[in-house]
């Protein structure tokens, strides 16, 4: 498994830069971030430039988030989709085969709307993504503190799976997070269901110790810090064949607080030790 860092574990103000050389400094392989900053410098400067940015830090991108706006007005969708290909055709380039995103598990509108809407557009992104060969994972947020509008949404791997299907692509699968593996009171079974070629990229980060049900979603700790059966979630992906990137994705006040430098080495810790035993697999 491949510890990648998550831009949100340092900050999400920290400069692009700084997080890219802080990242390599503390000896991650990997990064999740979005693929608009190496766009940009493909089209200032060149895709080598870009490509550049990675390679001269011994980095890889593990995944990039999807660069569309699919939750507002129709126009604003449309116009993110139609940019879709330039991005996804650069990280082609550059070796990355993961995109990833992720829906609230509420709403304010009528379900049936806001699901058919969310089908159809994601149905769309997930096909100019697997014209360049790039898998789409998506994320069900599992707190049930998140669930504060009028419906309830999907927030489970059952819910998501469904939706998965409707979507009906070969590309689509699961973005597996820890902490909604947790909080939407799945089991270690739930993840010996799946196939590898299911789960697109995986989450890791851990829980206070509170309830499941009063878990709070920006209230995340390192990965080994909490209550989180890690070892056995791990265990289990690794029996069901994932191999692949494991992101650090900790929503802290006090982490970013280190610096970026500092919190990334904090961060490479506790994933080395979490992982330790799930290397080299």
């Amino acid at each position: 498994m491949i510890p990648t860092m998550n831009p949100v574990t340092s900050g999400q103000s920290v400069p692009f830069l700084d997080f890219l050389d802080a990242s390599s400094n503390a000896g991650f392989p990997a990064i999740e971030y979005a693929i608009t900053p190496f766009s940009r410098v493909a089209r200032d400067e060149s895709k080598k430039a870009a490509m550049e940015l990675l390679t001269s830090r011994n980095l890889v991108l593990g995944s990039f988030h999807l660069p569309v706006e699919f939750r507002k007005d129709e126009a604003t969708f449309q116009v993110g989709l139609k940019e879709l290909p330039y991005h996804a055709a650069l990280a082609k380039e550059m070796g990355v085969s993961r995109c990833c995103t992720w829906i609230l598990p509420s709403t304010d509108e009528p379900v049936a709307e806001y699901t058919s809407r969310f089908i159809r557009r994601l149905r769309a992104c997930a096909r100019i993504l697997n014209e360049y060969g790039i898998r789409f994972g998506i994320e069900w947020v599992g707190p049930k503190t998140m669930r504060t509008m009028k419906n309830d949404f999907i927030h489970s791997i059952p819910g998501m799976l469904e939706m998965i299907g409707a979507i009906d692509q070969p590309n689509v699968g699961l973005l597996f997070d820890s902490f909604h593996w947790y909080t939407s009171h799945a089991t270690r079974e739930d993840i010996l269901s799946l196939t590898a070629d299911q789960i697109v990229l995986v989450h890791i980060n851990d829980a206070p110790d509170l309830p499941k049900d009063e878990q709070i979603d920006n209230q995340r700790l390192l990965p080994g810090e909490g209550v989180i059966d890690l070892q056995g979630m791990l265990s289990a992906l690794q029996i069901i064949g994932y191999n692949s990137y494991v992101s650090v994705e900790t929503f802290s006040v006090e982490i970013p607080l280190l610096g970026a430098h500092e919190a990334a080495l904090k961060t490479k810790h506790a994933v080395d030790r979490v992982l330790k035993p799930f290397m080299n697999v």
